[in-house]
């Protein structure tokens, strides 16, 4: 006898029931909905956040939709289901008919049990009462597992975050501005506050202060009613809090638990003066964390850190930006998979996480939130391993005391009534220390057997204890290699000169000039850091964040994970060439993922950095005879965190899918990233040199770099063609058949090895004409004439003399703006020393020069360029001069007399043509006319090849990276699909 569908409801709830101690779930209830006869599936409650119902019927499932969508605005009966309130999420899921098929209900379980695909969908209704979808097309696959975590996410509404984190940032701003009054009143007040916060009087430390008090009364909330602890109302006899009774209730906390959340809140109520303003700033705070408790989301998402990483003041100069919880989930989720063990509570117990600029604690706290669901879903408990992990598991450190509270903070709220007696959460020393030496933060890792010694004494931050008042100045251990997880989004501040800007004002060293260090310690810091990092991938030129990447190798044990938040840099850009040779050799189940979007903002990982940035999973390995990674590329930044799990489950199952498409395939594009029916993105597998960028990230259509690849390897294959209609075409580095030019600080400056003043503004006929920067207006042709002249310094003659040998024709574009310049290829018709922005390209042959100029400048040689480059920046493509050396170019050297003759005839018939910007190649007759004649006339190739090249050129410009958001990009019906 089939199973009827009740009956599978009472099944699936039983398993999901099980699944997490923290909710409760039953099936068909009846009456479960005010003043209506219908009931729903499966119902889902928990203390924390929305109830969700699940409507499910057998596939196909035709009305399961509207009924779920039926549900929506549904008001529940707290008589039958212990909740309140309006129905804001549906589940729609659609059971497989096998499970209707089956004979018994212990067969139902062994299938559900065995990871039998359920089909489902998220219908949210938002604050105007209209609905929302998710995934927006199609429904997603998944287990009875994989069904879990997406309730698990349903039940926290994104209308509710969003309206949390405005009550949020208004509480702080009503706070803050009560604090100011009192600092502007009491000059003590002031004082305390910056020295508990470290940081100089301003704007920011107020906010700072208020987002730390007001953190500290939504804890004192939450435990209210916990080992006697009073609530609100206990603290405001006839209405108005007493200073008094909230101090008292926060002692009886402090005895308990959580001198993390509030010490530093405890010491800067106390010394808000007069009383009066202390009173207001309760009352307000009081308020604000009331609002907070009754929308569902203080205890279960990182609101305060949201907010917090705004008002960092030492922001540009740490460079500790905020990473947006979406992102920090999906990265949490690639590092640390479900891999079916994680009942073992030992496993857990033992599981080492560690961040060591951990910020506010974004990252850790995600990837603590992972294992604790791993946990959960697997039948365990963690609530009873909380006390434990936070004293033996979890390692985060900051330089910020402030921080680093919020850090602990959010640990703490994963169980918050859960008692521990100490943390591995601390603030490092930082600059000089109390015996006279120099500490360069958790970095002293690099340098030390696998200890650090937290800053001391209590305002300053120490170790964190959870019970008493009880502050330890023993340092604690951090043994090298000794992390199953190192989860880091590091300082990006790169090296400045000790006068940088204002030399008056600007006398730092830049990587070492926060929290007010002098310049003696700063040069100090920077020498110990130079002698730590000897022999790692450590690169000055890169800035700090490859010295976080050195100190996680350090630390991350055998078969442990690495997981980074990086600037797009990393993957291509020179100075970041000992990373990338690291992960190449060390890691394996690299997997990179990247944004293809017009704009660095959108291209970022990060809140405010404003840089085009990369994720970053890997796993330590003495195995690594693999050296392919996974380039992931998405059209867009994760948009909430369902979105980011279901995310992380696709590109999982494609690290497992048979048959993932390469880069060294042919130009068929990726295996498609999709959520449901809705396409996010592309996965490709390609090469991890040991020495060239990594070329395949931040792309949209990864048949172009399938292409741009085969050209590299001396093969035109582009779309639609098939394998035998390619062609060989002469291919070989820039290197190999010209001389590159010399740096441009080596020309003109006041460097030992100069010999040239600029003169901007040429004479009429120059001795040592330049072409330097950049001009629109005379970049439009292939002809461009010099815009300086060099002249020689007195003593200089034979240097000068010297630098003129390179000069030549031909001159490679070094900064292409892709969406604004035409040429990749400049030519001056005199022999031109070139400069910053046009370096030179020396041939024999002054045909040559021709010759490399038409090929430089044809959609071909633009891929090329594209290709090479590093493409940090939107719409540009950055080459320098070691760059140049190595790109992939057509082996002029290879052609004919007769050839070279055909290419100066081109070159003539065209140098007057003019050219729209590179990434209107699309549409420009001249630029298509250059390529013809360069393919068919100077080379030689058949005609066919002009139909592919046509798709190849539209899709090339189609690339975010290439058009940077222009409206000048093809338009969508012009746009391959």
């Amino acid at each position: 006898m089939p199973i009827i569908e009740s009956q599978l409801n009472g099944r699936i709830a039983t398993l999901l029931d099980r699944m997490n101690v923290r909710w409760r779930v039953i099936g068909e209830t009846h009456g479960a909905f005010q003043g209506s006869h219908r009931q729903p599936d499966i119902i889902v409650t928990q203390q924390w956040g929305q109830p969700v119902i699940l409507e499910n019927e057998y596939i196909p499932a035709r009305t399961v939709e509207s009924d779920a969508l039926s549900r929506l605005g549904e008001t529940l009966d707290t008589n039958v289901t212990g909740v309140d309130g309006t129905v804001s999420a549906v589940v729609a899921l659609k059971s497989p008919t096998e499970l209707r098929d089956c004979n018994t209900l212990d067969e139902v379980d062994e299938l559900l049990r065995n990871g039998v695909k359920l089909e489902y969908a998220l219908l949210s209704r938002t604050e105007s009462g209209k609905h929302t979808r998710f995934p927006k097309q199609g429904f997603i696959a998944g287990t009875i597992k994989d069904l879990a975590v997406f309730v698990w996410n349903a039940t926290t509404h994104e209308d509710t975050v969003r309206e949390a984190i405005r009550v949020l940032e208004h509480g702080i701003n009503d706070g803050a501005a009560i604090l100011r009054q009192a600092a502007e009143f009491y000059d003590s007040t002031k004082q305390v506050i910056t020295e508990q916060l470290m940081q100089d009087y301003s704007e920011q430390t107020l906010r700072m202060a208020a987002t730390i008090m007001l953190n500290a009364f939504v804890f004192h909330q939450s435990l209210a009613g916990y080992k006697g602890i009073g609530d609100f109302n206990a603290v405001k006899p006839d209405g108005v809090p007493v200073r008094g009774y909230v101090l008292d209730e926060w002692r009886k906390i402090l005895k308990i638990n959580y001198w993390s959340i509030f010490s530093i809140a405890f010491e800067l109520l106390r010394c808000v003066n007069p009383p009066y303003y202390a009173v207001q700033a309760m009352k307000s705070m009081m308020n604000t964390a009331e609002r907070l408790h009754s929308l569902g989301v203080a205890q279960s998402h990182d609101l305060t850190g949201t907010v917090f990483q705004r008002l960092i003041a030492d922001r540009k100069f740490l460079a500790t930006f905020y990473t947006r919880p979406e992102s920090a989930t999906l990265l949490a989720h690639l590092a640390i998979p479900d891999d079916g063990a994680w009942d073992d509570r030992d496993r857990m117990k033992n599981f080492q996480i560690a961040d060591y600029a951990c910020g506010t604690g974004t990252l850790i706290h995600a990837a603590y939130r992972r294992v604790n669901q791993l946990h959960l879903l697997s039948g365990g408990n963690p609530e009873e391993l909380h006390a434990h992990m936070m004293k033996n598991s979890l390692t985060a450190c900051d330089v910020l005391p402030s921080a680093v509270h919020l850090t602990a903070s959010m640990l703490s709220s994963s169980h918050p009534q859960q008692r521990y007696d100490g943390t591995r959460t601390i603030v490092t020393q930082y600059g000089k220390t109390d015996d006279n030496g120099i500490s360069i933060g958790s970095l002293d890792l690099l340098g030390s057997n696998g200890e650090v010694k937290p800053l001391i004494p209590l305002h300053s931050g120490t170790a964190v204890t959870g019970t008493g008042e009880g502050q330890t100045q023993e340092g604690v251990e951090m043994p090298p290699y000794s992390q199953d997880i190192v989860i880091m989004n590091p300082p990006f501040t790169r090296p400045g000169s000790d006068w940088e800007g204002d030399a008056r004002e600007s006398n730092y060293v830049k990587h070492f000039r926060g929290l007010s260090t002098d310049l003696i310690t700063q040069r100090k810091m920077s020498s110990l850091k130079k002698k730590y990092t000897r022999g790692t991938c450590d690169d000055g030129r890169a800035g700090l964040a490859t010295t976080f990447v050195a100190l996680a190798d350090r630390m991350v044990k055998q078969d442990g994970v690495i997981a980074l938040v990086l600037p797009m840099t990393a993957l291509q850009g020179s100075s970041w060439q000992k990373v990338r040779q690291l992960i190449a050799e060390r890691y394996t189940d690299v997997i990179i993922i990247t944004i293809a979007a017009a704009s660095p903002q959108d291209q970022s990982f990060s809140a405010d950095t404003g840089m085009a940035e990369t994720l970053i999973v890997c796993r330590q390995s003495s195995e690594t005879d693999d050296t392919h990674g996974l380039f992931v590329s998405l059209d867009h930044r994760p948009r909430n965190e369902m979105e980011s799990i279901e995310l992380a489950r696709a590109i999982s199952l494609i690290t497992k899918h048979p048959h993932i498409r390469s880069m060294e395939d042919g130009p068929f594009g990726g295996n498609l990233l999709l959520v449901g029916e809705e396409r996010l993105g592309e996965v490709i597998a390609a090469s991890l040199s040991k020495q060239a960028p990594w070329s395949a990230a931040g792309v949209r259509d990864f048949s172009v770099v399938q292409a741009a690849h085969q050209m590299s390897q001396g093969n035109l294959w582009m779309p639609q063609m098939n394998r035998t209609e390619t062609v060989k075409v002469p291919i070989t580095t820039v290197q190999d058949i010209a001389e590159v030019g010399i740096y441009d600080m080596n020309i003109v400056g006041t460097g030992a090895l100069t010999a040239f003043d600029l003169l901007r503004r040429p004479t009429q006929v120059p001795t040592y004409p330049m072409l330097w920067g950049h001009n629109a207006e005379h970049e439009t042709h292939l002809v461009v004439p010099p815009d300086s002249e060099g002249r020689v310094k007195h003593g200089r003659e034979d240097r000068a003399s010297e630098i003129w040998k390179t000069s030549s024709h031909a001159h490679h574009n070094r900064d292409f703006g892709y969406a604004s310049q035409p040429l990749a290829v400049a030519f001056t018709e005199r022999q031109t020393i070139g400069g910053r922005s046009w370096p030179n390209i020396k041939f024999d042959d002054y045909r040559q020069e021709m010759a490399y100029s038409l090929w430089g400048n044809s959609t071909l040689g633009l891929l090329c360029y594209w290709w090479h480059s590093s493409r940090q920046q939107s719409g540009r493509g950055i080459m320098p001069i070691t760059a140049i050396r190595t790109m992939p170019t057509l082996d002029i050297t290879k052609l004919s007399e007769e050839h070279l003759s055909v290419a100066e005839t081109i070159f003539e018939d065209m140098k007057g043509r003019t050219f729209l910007a590179a990434n209107e190649a699309w549409h420009d007759d001249t630029r298509k006319e250059l390529d013809r004649r360069v393919l068919i006339e100077m080379l030689g190739l058949p005609e066919r090849i002009m139909r592919h090249l046509d798709l190849l050129r539209r899709k090339w410009c189609s690339e975010p990276s290439v058009h940077g958001g222009k409206s000048t990009a093809p338009p969508r019906d012009q746009q391959h699909p």
